[in-house]
């Protein structure tokens, strides 16, 4: 099927919802305020197909930023399937990647003494050290130099323009802090992670002339989840968009902002919907959930939203699950109880998420399923897979192709191979380097078919067969190579960690996995019925989250991104008379017609 064909089927299937579709056809600034289950990434990913085929002639393209690499491979999976492959007229990737392929890589050495050539990302120890040795210099105290650099890093990643007299003025010494730390770096040919937009911005500012060539690569920038995006950003969006000449497509929901702790506001969302210039189309329909969840929800957020479902959908059920005793006893209670009962009502295992608001309450989950012999999926930062590394996505991918996925094309071999191009060189490869890619990685890839190796030692032969040729070829330099090792260390057959490599690819016959994920990893995230755990008084509101107005808001979001995340069923689990107070207000409102 042809693009052109499978475009106008996608707009057509959009036709019924006037605003899905004019948000599609939009040939302006258009900011997408899109609440759970209204169709974002479907409206998204047709806008972007449209604007391909229709708005932008080859060989110029579009560029679209996402929250994390996660985001990036659900949206290039999608575009796939509108007939859209990823190539160079493209790019989809974080802020961080955009920064360091997009302008970074290919501008700084136009720009005497900004880098030196041969910069690269420096490792978690490298950038620790740096802290250590800039808060001698500035400090020269008994102070805990990690505590103080918490502070320096909020403030680095908020006050983006240093010229602006806030830079100084509101805290000089975290200024001189961070200076000397960047100084450390830069004398070792070093950058770190937030260095690249916050580079990429001063480059952008100071030299129009790099303005001009992304507009002229790219006319129109795409972001997703705008409002998880933080300052670095949205100053990037006003240098491009308001000043540098590109059209911007945003998508975004300030009531799903829950990633404060990383420099997210869901004001600069709002500023952009006050612009005069700017479009703002508003999706309303929940297409995920039934009417009860999603009145509840509004219960859960606190506030009034002209959300509704869609005429002839389920209402959906919510069911409460007091438990006396603490966390163990609500995750024995979930074992043998109210996964057993969603179960009995015909719910497939694959489609039920148990959700919690920190990694170690998900090993307390653990310790029930395996007790009960409930197999699972773990997604949290306690997995085995970290899901927004894109090396961990692809051995994952290529586990799943060696045991299987090679007789049905899934996933297909052309992805692998786009894949393994955007790991090692990040962009633009010649033939001759992406034949020897592809060589490499059908070798490996067919001496693994029909291998009874575990995934303990089929990673080990993925480190020394691929990895370790790669990383000294690779021109990314933005790439966590140490991934992979992490993973083996992670299988270590002397700690009865490791597995059959059916497992890690996910492809065992006949049994389900439930999904386990904390709030912040779920988001994004729909699965047919949700269990959330730990809904307690102390937990959801915690002490912290009562520090301060703002705080407090962004758990009542946490809290409403858990909700908003089941189809049919929604389930709250939580101690008897010590749950949080927000269930309260849930319940009454699920319970108006």
């Amino acid at each position: 099927m042809s693009n052109h064909l499978a475009l106008i089927r996608a707009l057509a299937d959009l036709q019924g919802n006037p605003e899905q579709y004019n948000a599609a056809c939009e040939h302006g600034h258009c900011v997408v305020l899109a609440g759970p289950g209204s169709g974002k990434t479907k409206t998204l990913t047709t806008a972007m197909a449209r604007t391909l085929i229709e708005d932008v002639i080859d060989p110029r393209g579009v560029a679209c930023i996402t929250y994390n690499n996660e985001c990036a491979i659900e949206l290039e999976m999608r575009l796939a399937k509108l007939g859209i492959k990823s190539s160079d007229r493209s790019f989809i990737g974080t802020v961080h990647s955009f920064a360091l392929t997009q302008v970074i890589g290919p501008y700084a050495r136009c720009i005497v003494g900004l880098l030196p050539d041969d910069f690269r990302v420096a490792t978690r120890s490298e950038s620790r050290d740096a802290i250590e040795i800039a808060y001698e210099k500035v400090f020269n105290d008994a102070g805990n130099p990690h505590d103080r650099w918490r502070f320096a890093e909020e403030k680095r990643r908020r006050d983006v323009d240093r010229n602006l007299p806030s830079w100084r003025g509101s805290n000089h010494e975290l200024a001189d802090f961070i200076e000397a730390y960047e100084d450390e770096l830069r004398h070792s040919g070093l950058i770190d992670f937030d260095d690249m937009p916050l580079i990429a911005f001063r480059m952008i500012k100071d030299h129009p002339w790099i303005r001009n060539a992304l507009r002229a690569r790219f006319p129109v920038l795409f972001v997703d989840e705008y409002q998880d995006l933080g300052q670095a950003l949205h100053e990037l969006v006003l240098l491009l968009c308001f000043e540098g000449g590109l059209r911007l497509f945003a998508v975004g929901d300030a009531d799903q902002s829950i990633y404060g702790f990383t420099g997210a506001n869901p004001e600069l969302l709002q500023r952009l919907t006050k612009r005069d210039d700017v479009r703002t189309i508003r999706l309303r329909f929940n297409y995920r959930s039934g009417g009860k969840i999603i009145r509840a929800s509004l219960g859960a957020l606190g506030e009034e939203r002209d959300y509704r479902g869609v005429e002839g959908a389920s209402e959906g059920e919510l069911t409460f699950w007091p438990v006396e005793g603490g966390h163990e006893l609500q995750a024995q209670h979930i074992a043998k109880t109210v996964l057993p009962a969603l179960l009995s009502r015909g719910l497939r295992s694959e489609q039920i998420a148990i959700l919690y608001r920190a990694a170690w309450l998900g090993d307390k989950v653990v310790d029930s399923l395996e007790r009960s012999n409930i197999t699972y999926i773990r997604t949290d930062s306690n997995a085995l897979v970290k899901r927004s590394s894109r090396l961990a996505r692809f051995i994952e991918a290529c586990a799943g192709w060696v045991t299987g996925g090679w007789q049905v094309a899934d996933p297909p071999y052309e992805r692998l191979v786009g894949q393994a191009i955007g790991l090692v060189y990040g962009g633009r490869v010649t033939e001759f380097e992406e034949q020897a890619l592809s060589q490499q990685l059908m070798a490996f890839l067919r001496g693994s078919i029909d291998s009874s190796e575990t995934t303990h030692v089929w990673l080990q032969r993925f480190q020394q067969e691929l990895i370790t040729p790669w990383q000294s070829i690779s021109r990314n330099a933005h790439q966590e190579w140490e991934v992979c090792l992490e993973m083996i260390k992670r299988t270590d057959p002397r700690d009865n960690n490791d597995m059959l490599l059916t497992i890690l690819s996910g492809r065992i016959d006949g049994t389900g996995r439930v999904t386990l994920s904390t709030l912040h990893s779920a988001k994004g995230r729909e699965f047919d019925a949700v269990i959330l755990f730990g809904i307690n008084s102390d937990d959801i509101p915690n002490w912290r989250d009562k520090k301060s107005p703002l705080a407090l808001r962004e758990a009542r979001r946490l809290f409403y991104v858990g909700v908003t995340r089941p189809r049919k069923e929604l389930c709250l689990v939580y101690q008897k008379n010590h749950h949080s107070p927000w269930i309260a207000e849930l319940y009454q409102r699920s319970q108006q017609p």
